[in-house]
């Protein structure tokens, strides 16, 4: 039997932001900030404008160290994805997302905590969070009810939040 929650302390976005350094790529449509550690995909940001006028961040003014270790100053920049980076920019950080996740054939709440759910029927779980797509655990779920021919649950906990659902057998 395993347990597994998707609820986790309250992280300040700022905060996560500010301990970082950044690679800065200039796309298409504007300026992208992508933190240079393993997971790069978890702290991406976004600036239109040339930082200006924005209100990402409730228009707040961040400040983005750069690997060179120059300091752009910008304000209301958007936390953004990987996805919106690849299109804007060609830079490919989708596999590159810090993630943990369960598939099981039920779900079972804790008896006494609301916000845990217990799993007899583990078709896989991470014992420790993983590097790859973000979406890893929900393909992994759709896999498994479309070979079982039945409903799986899903959960995931990134560095961004958690997560559940169903996914129902696609037939083809």
């Amino acid at each position: 039997m395993k347990q597994f929650s998707i609820h986790q302390g309250i992280k300040s976005g700022q905060a996560e932001q500010a301990v970082r350094k950044y690679k800065k790529i200039v796309g298409k449509t504007g300026v992208w900030y992508v933190s240079i550690q393993e997971n790069e995909g978890d702290n991406i940001y976004y600036s239109k404008n040339n930082g200006k006028y924005s209100d990402g961040f409730g228009g707040s003014t961040l400040s983005f160290e750069l690997e060179d270790g120059t300091v752009d100053h910008v304000q209301g920049p958007w936390h953004s994805n990987s996805g919106g980076l690849l299109l804007d920019t060609g830079y490919d950080a989708t596999h590159k997302h810090l993630t943990r996740g369960i598939v099981a054939l039920d779900l079972l709440p804790v008896k006494g905590d609301f916000w845990k759910t217990q799993h007899e029927q583990v078709l896989h779980f991470d014992e420790e969070p993983v590097i790859g797509d973000y979406s890893r655990i929900e393909i992994m779920a759709q896999d498994f009810a479309n070979k079982l021919g039945k409903p799986v649950y899903y959960a995931v906990v990134s560095t961004g939040g958690g997560h559940s659902g169903w996914k129902n057998p696609i037939k083809e």
